[in-house]
């Protein structure tokens, strides 16, 4: 599957996603959901993308405001759909919400008539909506479980999903689930029993994409304004939240003050981004960090070209979005989490990436003996893009579009 360019179906996609934090379409770009529906919609494929959720640009007064009415964006073969919701910064509200959200996308779906082929849900959570459409209409769905959201919740949190996790992926509810990750792959057959997996990771990249080279003009200017002369950057891209495992770079910088030419060049912005300068400042660590901000998506692997290793900072899993980009750039990846030794099917320790518990001492000494051999850092990258290279955007359509064909013509649409 895959392998032969997939035609788009005859009717429409329900597209239901949670991640949409900008009414501007295009920035989403850092968004893999938005990229898979880019090229569902490119390669012609009608698509309704439902965000039963709203929108979340992280100010509460701004998110309250702009989803109080709904919303109907039209982009080419994409049509996007926000329904008026009550919108808060605490979690409290999201059961309502996605009651509402599915009476919603029901009213509209019956009001337009619209011929509906198959559906794709991005998450479990949002995955709810998609299960009752097709309970009530009878619209199969693929679903993608997203984030390991078993690991992370817990109390009531981790019965709420667990609730979500039974509806979307038990009683045969989804034709297919697609999982970002091998440990989030092995949670759904085992415990869902699921035959019909498959694996996508989070990210990918157009096809014939080719870095920028280190000694182009512009990588050279990033350089000299970073002031990188000299320096072994090692690159953090994404957000700055407390999602990450940001804190362990400070220590980390600590431990390595005999080797000051390692810098950590963080790109993003986050919750969690005052404190850590704040921290990073308190410290007196400022010459080994370079906080640059949001960077835009098309100009990002610049900033891989600079770096000498690209890091993945989290407290379970080792995958992401950042891993198959820096691979993607040819960028050898140094992955943080407490997985770490769960892996070997995709990411394979010592092989394509160096895998690490959190624990800054292991994190330390990895860096600085990995900066320290070249050949291990070309080998290191070119395994990393070998693995990435099979994950084409066109890929990600591909299989995306045999699934749903398939869930289609096994509900008789």
């Amino acid at each position: 599957m895959g392998e032969d360019k997939a035609e788009p179906l005859e009717g429409w996609v329900l597209y239901v996603t949670n991640h949409f934090t900008h009414l501007v379409v295009e920035a989403q770009a850092a968004s893999p959901r938005y990229h898979l529906a880019r090229k569902l919609s490119e390669r012609g494929q009608r698509l309704l993308v439902y965000c039963p959720i709203g929108t979340h640009e992280g100010n509460p007064l701004r998110d309250f405001v702009a989803n109080l009415r709904p919303r109907k964006i039209s982009q080419g073969n994409t049509t996007y759909l926000f329904p008026p919701l009550l919108v808060t910064p605490s979690s409290v509200g999201t059961i309502p919400t996605l009651v509402f959200g599915t009476l919603f996308i029901l009213l509209y779906l019956w009001a337009t008539r619209l011929k509906v082929s198959a559906q794709y849900c991005t998450t479990t959570l949002v995955g709810t909506v998609s299960t009752v459409v097709r309970k009530v209409l009878g619209i199969p769905l693929v679903a993608n479980y997203g984030d390991p959201d078993f690991a992370r919740e817990t109390g009531l949190a981790r019965r709420a999903f667990g609730f979500c996790e039974n509806l979307v992926l038990g009683r045969g509810n989804a034709y297919a689930v697609v999982y970002v990750d091998e440990n989030i792959g092995k949670y759904v057959r085992e415990r869902f029993g699921v035959s019909r997996t498959v694996f996508l990771p989070n990210g990918g990249y157009e096809a014939g994409f080719v870095p920028p080279a280190k000694g182009s003009e512009e990588v050279r200017r990033l350089v000299r304004a970073l002031d990188l002369a000299g320096k072994r950057p090692v690159v953090y891209v994404g957000q700055i939240s407390h999602t990450y495992r940001l804190d362990l770079l400070l220590s980390v910088a600590e431990e390595t003050s005999g080797h000051e030419e390692i810098v950590f060049v963080l790109a993003g912005t986050g919750a969690a981004l005052p404190s850590l300068r704040a921290e990073v400042a308190k410290r007196r660590l400022e010459e080994r960090f370079r906080f640059v901000g949001a960077v835009r998506y098309d100009k990002v692997p610049a900033y891989l070209a600079a770096a000498e290793v690209g890091l993945q900072l989290l407290p379970d899993m080792c995958m992401g979005t950042k891993v198959l980009m820096y691979m993607s750039n040819r960028l050898p990846v140094v992955s943080v989490g407490g997985w770490y030794d769960r892996y070997g099917e995709f990411l394979r320790d010592g092989e394509n990436a160096i895998l690490l518990p959190p624990k800054s001492g292991d994190l330390s000494r990895e860096l600085v003996a990995l900066l320290s051999d070249p050949s291990r850092l070309r080998r290191l990258g070119e395994a990393g893009w070998e693995s990435a290279k099979p994950f084409t955007w066109d890929r990600h359509a591909d299989v995306t579009l045999s699934l749903l064909r398939e869930a289609g013509q096994s509900a008789g649409r």
